[in-house]
């Protein structure tokens, strides 16, 4: 007789550790896709299933909820050109970071906030990133940067004159409602001298007259040059 052979069980595959859909989405405005490109798939999915197990929603396709593509290992502009061939585009709320966020995020047990830093390898590779070009191109942050430019305007001034419609200067100075109060008429009527950088030599000839004023009250006091002249 010839001994029966009993049943290989099959074993269960890595990146099937972790039960799909079986897991609780703590943060819903987040959803995260893994590039597997240069990753690997076996990587991509135990990375994948890591997140859900720890409260991320992971989206196998990089579908229109996307918030943060997770990239790992690829050139800056091969995957900016794959994105795009796949009809992605960042906007102010989508993000295309580097894997280190992903291992921060997986630590902190959340998903943590997003900086500069996660976007370096593309601003180093390509000399830009399309989230910064996005950003400075905004008729919002270029109206708010003029308006603030000029003294005593401040952030909410500036924001209360865009709101209005209100997009230049002249605009500003023509409509009627606006009443200007002395630092910002001054800033008007002062604004491309005031604009204009200090140069280091100003500043020593500034110093030496407050200093002569200031030891004329305390002889003992010491006067010192500030801000970007003292670094």
């Amino acid at each position: 007789m010839f001994p029966t052979a009993l049943p290989t069980r099959k074993r269960r595959r890595p990146e099937a550790a972790f039960a799909r859909g079986r897991e609780e989405v703590k943060f819903r405005d987040v959803t995260l896709f893994l590039v597997e490109r240069r990753m690997g798939k076996s990587r991509r999915n135990f990375l994948s299933n890591l997140a859900r197990s720890k409260g991320f929603c992971v989206d196998d396709a990089l579908s229109a909820d996307v918030t943060h593509v997770v990239s790992e290992g690829n050139v800056a502009q091969e995957l900016w050109s794959w994105l795009e061939e796949q009809g992605f585009r960042e906007t102010c709320d989508k993000h295309v970071l580097h894997i280190s966020w992903f291992t921060e995020s997986m630590s902190a047990g959340r998903p943590v906030p997003v900086e500069i830093r996660h976007y370096i390898q593309e601003i180093s590779e390509c000399g830009s990133c399309s989230r910064v070009e996005e950003i400075l191109n905004d008729e919002r942050y270029r109206t708010m940067k003029l308006f603030s430019s000029v003294f005593g305007v401040g952030p909410k001034t500036a924001e209360n004159w865009f709101c209005r419609g209100l997009r230049t200067f002249e605009q500003v100075l023509n409509e009627p409602s606006i009443r200007l109060n002395r630092m910002q008429t001054a800033g008007f009527l002062f604004y491309e001298d005031i604009s204009k950088p200090v140069s280091r030599t100003e500043a020593r000839a500034l110093k030496i007259i407050v200093e002569e004023a200031v030891i004329c009250v305390n002889p003992s006091a010491t006067v010192s040059i500030t801000g970007g002249f003292r670094r």
